[in-house]
C-alpha cells in the first residue's frame, strides 16, 4: 500500500512539476488555480471513499474544505471524531508556482480527540466538513522554510481509519490497531493568502 501510494503521488508530482516547468517563462509563470480546478477532484487511492479538499472562503478568511464520498458499493463504518476535518494529520508536498517542492507531515501539534462516533457512509453518500488552515502541515524539520507569498499546490495523502462495512458493538473498547486504512489523496490549491495561515 505505501507503495503504491507513493507511486502514486510521484507520479502526480511528476505531472505538475512538468506542467509547471513547462508554463514558465522568464517574466510569467503559470496560473496554479487554473491549473488546479482541473486536478482538485477526487483521485483514486482507494476503492472504498474519495475526497476532494478546496480551500473557500468563511467569514473574510479561507479554508480547506473537505467533501468525502463512499465511492464503494457497500456501506463503510468510520467514525466520525477521525474525519479529516476533525484530526486532519496530512502528509504530502507542496509545489509552488515556481516549481520548487517541500515535502511535508503533520507538524507536532496536539489533538483532542473526541469520544468515538462510529456511523455508516451509504454507497455514494457524502459527508462534509471544514476545519482551520493552521491545522495543515506548514513546519519542515529540516531544509529552508517554506515560502508564504507564492500560489502553492498541495499534493496531500490521509490514513482514514475504518471499522469495514460492520460497526464494532463497543466503540470505546475497540482496538484502533485493527481498523482498516483506507487511504485518501488529492490535489488542492493554496493561494498565498492561505499559505500565510499555515501552521509556523
Amino acid at each position: 500500500m505505501c507503495t503504491r501510494l507513493y507511486r502514486l503521488q510521484t507520479s502526480a508530482l511528476s505531472v505538475v512539476c512538468f506542467v509547471i516547468l513547462g508554463g514558465c517563462t522568464r517574466d510569467r509563470f503559470p496560473d496554479l488555480k487554473l491549473l488546479a480546478s482541473g486536478l482538485e477532484q477526487p483521485w483514486p487511492g482507494s476503492r472504498e471513499a474519495s475526497m476532494a479538499m478546496t480551500v473557500r472562503d468563511s467569514g473574510g478568511h479561507p479554508v480547506p474544505h473537505c467533501r468525502l464520498q463512499n465511492s464503494s458499493e457497500h456501506a463503510i463504518a468510520l467514525n466520525r471524531s477521525q474525519l479529516p476535518w476533525k484530526t486532519p494529520l496530512f502528509f504530502g508536498t507542496l509545489v509552488t508556482s515556481t516549481g520548487r517542492t517541500f515535502a511535508i507531515g503533520p507538524g507536532v501539534m496536539a489533538y483532542i480527540m473526541g469520544e468515538p462516533h462510529p456511523f455508516f457512509l451509504a454507497p455514494g453518500e457524502v459527508v462534509e466538513g471544514e476545519f482551520e488552515l493552521k491545522y495543515l502541515p506548514g513546519r519542515l524539520t529540516v531544509g529552508p522554510p517554506i515560502p508564504r507569498d507564492e500560489d502553492t499546490l498541495l499534493l496531500w495523502s490521509y490514513g482514514l481509519g475504518s471499522y469495514g462495512e460492520t460497526l464494532p458493538r463497543d466503540a470505546s473498547k475497540y482496538d484502533a490497531r485493527q481498523m482498516q486504512i483506507v487511504r485518501l489523496v488529492g490535489i488542492t490549491f493554496l493561494p498565498k493568502q492561505a499559505m500565510k495561515l499555515l501552521h509556523q
